[in-house]
């Protein structure tokens, strides 16, 4: 018996030697984040090609922010002349300009959101954006003003990403349970500390918006802000950024009955957090 069973463990040290590809760590429990599954590593080789880099723009908004409907025609021009390489989140904080008409439908105001515009500084003005989370040269903060969007966009959109971000998903509409696999793979070393941020976006929600001396009542809403499916900031990496390095997080998230997951995306940046808060790349997907 003992012979048979020495056997059996040296075969299948053999077999496990033969036939290995990846390292493949344990999974891990991100302590904090009740909606993490699990979070596994391994290196692949050859190391994957670097893949077009998206821009993400976060726009800070308010239902009776005045000019804010210029903001969004902006970002939805930009978005239109650059086909899958922006990646806009439309977050409304709490603040004067955020704050719900009597008659509007919903209340976009979001604790995340304010948080969100603490964290990145915020100017004093609306409608503001962050591009890439960046400090560019010559600039006092990340958030801009409108005016500044468009060409530091433009300048974003030729830079270079050190990681790919690959999202894949499953909904149940029964349960409104979504599960959400977001795996990075990092083309080159990284010596930056990095983040992985997932949230919730949901369009085309109707509700009211002043738009100049107009209230509109029945005002298009796009790219808005619902959750975060990390920490606001985002959660770790905890692993070593070398290239080849893959990070493999799964979650789970029980998305709001009201929400229209047919209307809902889920997005995905991976960002610096210590020296910088710049992003590296951003992705998003459809939840249906």
């Amino acid at each position: 018996m003992k012979m048979k069973l020495f056997a059996y463990c040296l075969l299948s040290t053999v077999y496990c030697f033969l036939h290995s590809c990846k390292e493949v760590g344990p999974d891990i429990n991100l302590h904090g984040n009740q909606n993490v599954i699990s979070d596994t590593t391994y290196i692949e080789s050859p190391v994957a090609n670097a893949e077009v880099k998206n821009v993400v723009i976060e726009e800070f908004t308010g239902v009776r922010c005045p000019n804010c409907p210029q903001g969004h025609v902006l970002i939805a021009n930009i978005k239109a002349a650059n086909p899958n390489r922006i990646v806009a989140v439309s977050l409304h904080p709490q603040n004067s300009l955020g704050h719900p008409y009597s008659f509007s439908a919903q209340d976009f105001q979001n604790s995340k959101a304010q948080a969100m515009f603490d964290y990145l500084v915020q100017i004093g003005l609306e409608p503001a954006a962050g591009i890439d989370r960046k400090l560019f040269a010559g600039e006092s903060y990340v958030l801009l003003d409108k005016t500044f969007w468009t060409n530091y966009t433009a300048l974003q959109l030729t830079q270079t990403t050190p990681v790919n971000i690959t999202l894949s998903k499953t909904y149940d509409s029964t349960n409104h349970e979504l599960t959400v696999i977001a795996e990075l793979h990092y083309t080159q070393n990284v010596t930056e500390e990095n983040k992985l941020t997932l949230l919730l976006t949901e369009s085309n929600v109707i509700s009211a918006q002043l738009n100049g001396s107009v209230i509109d009542t029945f005002y298009s809403h796009n790219d808005v802000l619902r959750d975060f499916i990390t920490d606001v900031q985002g959660d770790a990496i905890t692993q070593t950024r070398e290239a080849g390095r893959v990070v493999r997080k799964v979650y789970k998230k029980i998305l709001d009955a009201a929400w229209k997951p047919e209307k809902v995306k889920i997005v995905a940046l991976v960002h610096e957090y210590q020296n910088s808060k710049a992003v590296y790349q951003g992705k998003e997907i459809d939840v249906q």
